[in-house]
């Protein structure tokens, strides 16, 4: 079975070496300098003091002429419409797509292109960072995902792709209401990420100062807030198990995507994340304090960013 891979950042870059390596034929969808490399050089894994090369994978910047069973969209939130508009014309029209991202409308942006049902939405945990055109560091264990159809069709419908996962050693679990799933990662990277990036410190610091701590708790409860009305079911218990995700899942260095792109002048995914939570408080006449906070701090930084990369 092939599984194309649209996105060379961390995501994909990892999804790609360890699909590779169980076996499978992946095609990878980057550009620039990653494809350039690719004729020379291998993937890497590094983690520690290791690398491990990773031979087989096609790096190809063009779908041109391709064809693939199954597809992971690996790249950023605001991106997942053009990904998944060419994939639309590549894919069987059965073949599974899975959308990573943080956020709650990567779905929803892939469903604009492609057939319903054909789109599985997921949580994906694992902390990996793209330090080289084909390389992607590994910190902390090996990829788990929560996933599920937006549409409610069953697991079986997915086959192709969850067994493709499981072989590549992702420990993959099925859900039958993925939307309170991606609501749930989306409270605890929006709080987290957003109180991180405001005050450029890393989960261990603010976690371990009381002030830095009851905001993330605080924009939690926000997020909980919003999906309420929007009608997601989501209970106290699924609160408590996101905020003790923050208080001692992580290492302490652990930051999220949207804080390290934030602070080093990259677009980053401000708007899929705070700013999907603040318009729909708005609309929605939900207050959400901490998050207004933060997005009006970090959405003039953002939008420099986005005129330079025009």
């Amino acid at each position: 079975m092939s599984t194309l891979i649209y996105g060379a950042g961390s995501l994909g870059l990892y999804f790609a070496a360890r699909l590779a390596q169980a076996g499978e034929e992946v095609i990878l969808k980057a550009r620039g300098t990653a494809v350039e490399r690719s004729r020379t050089e291998p993937l890497r894994v590094l983690g520690g003091e290791s690398a491990e090369e990773v031979s087989g994978v096609q790096v190809i910047d063009s779908l041109v002429g391709v064809r693939a069973d199954t597809a992971i969209i690996a790249t950023k939130a605001w991106q997942v419409a053009e990904a998944a508009r060419d994939l639309s014309a590549v894919l069987p029209p059965e073949a599974p797509v899975l959308t990573t991202q943080n956020g709650i409308d990567a779905p929803n942006s892939a469903g604009e292109y492609l057939r319903d049902g054909q789109v599985f939405a997921s949580t994906v945990v694992v902390i990996a960072n793209r330090v080289g055109p084909l390389d992607v560091r590994l910190i902390g264990p090996e990829v788990s995902l929560t996933m599920g159809s937006p549409a409610g069709r069953t697991a079986s419908s997915a086959r192709r792709l969850t067994e493709a996962l499981c072989a590549a050693g992702a420990a993959t679990t099925w859900t039958d209401d993925i939307t309170a799933a991606l609501w749930k990662k989306f409270a605890l990277i929006c709080s987290y990420g957003g109180v991180g990036a405001v005050v450029d410190a890393p989960v261990g610091q603010t976690r371990a100062d009381v002030r830095t701590r009851g905001l993330v708790s605080a924009a939690m409860r926000e997020v909980f807030a919003v999906a309420a009305v929007e009608g997601v079911q989501l209970t106290p218990e699924d609160f408590d198990e996101v905020l003790q995700v923050y208080l001692s899942g992580f290492a302490p260095e652990t930051t999220s995507s949207m804080h390290r792109d934030l602070l080093a002048g990259r677009p980053s995914e401000l708007e899929d994340q705070v700013g999907a939570v603040v318009h729909r408080s708005q609309r929605l006449g939900v207050p959400t304090p901490v998050l207004d906070t933060i997005y009006a701090a970090m959405a003039p930084r953002e939008a420099r960013v986005r005129v330079r990369a025009r």
